[in-house]
């Protein structure tokens, strides 16, 4: 399957949130997992539902508070950026479907001409563990990845679709194996 029918296929499926499962995902870290996740939503969405949350969140410390405020003002940053500049990034190409419509959840990385598929991880299934990089974080930082873990932002992943690092999507009875990178 090319990268044309891949998307073409994902194009023809409705258009609301709907679960896709990746089998067999291959990280960066060498961990491999399954996922289920909510695809044909919108990051602008996410963004307002995160800021939502954040609002209701009561804070347990000075820091905390602090971290609640800095992502709330990143969040409502990142929704003034989004209408002033609809665009999507350079760096990638979004599809439409039939009726010229964007394929939510779907782009092209243009240098690389690898699929990235993103939605919200509802279920993630280790098989194999990885090898992740230690890092020291300051307690700020720390507390930040606590509240955004709230957050449907959080939870929002991306991930590449090419041979070498996914088995099959599965989508609304609908079962396909990675594209090539040839298009």
């Amino acid at each position: 399957m090319n990268q044309e029918q891949f998307v073409s296929k994902l194009a023809n499926i409705r258009p609301n949130a709907t679960f896709m499962s990746l089998r067999g995902y291959r990280s960066q870290s060498s961990e491999i997992a399954d996922y289920s996740i909510v695809f044909h939503i919108s990051w602008k969405n996410a963004i307002k539902r995160s800021i939502a949350t954040l609002k209701k969140f009561k804070p347990s410390s000075d820091l905390e508070l602090i971290a609640k405020k800095e992502l709330i003002e990143n969040y409502r940053f990142a929704l003034k950026k989004m209408s002033i500049s609809e665009k999507i990034d350079n760096n990638f190409r979004t599809f439409t479907d039939s009726s010229g419509s964007p394929v939510k959840g779907v782009k092209l990385h243009i240098s690389t001409n690898t699929i990235h598929l993103y939605g919200l991880v509802f279920n993630k299934r280790i098989l194999m563990p990885g090898i992740y990089p230690s890092s020291e974080r300051r307690p700020l930082t720390i507390a930040k990845d606590k509240l955004r873990s709230l957050t449907a932002c959080g939870k929002f992943r991306q991930f590449k679709i090419t041979p070498s690092q996914i088995e099959c999507v599965n989508v609304e009875h609908l079962s396909l194996v990675s594209p090539t990178l040839n298009y």
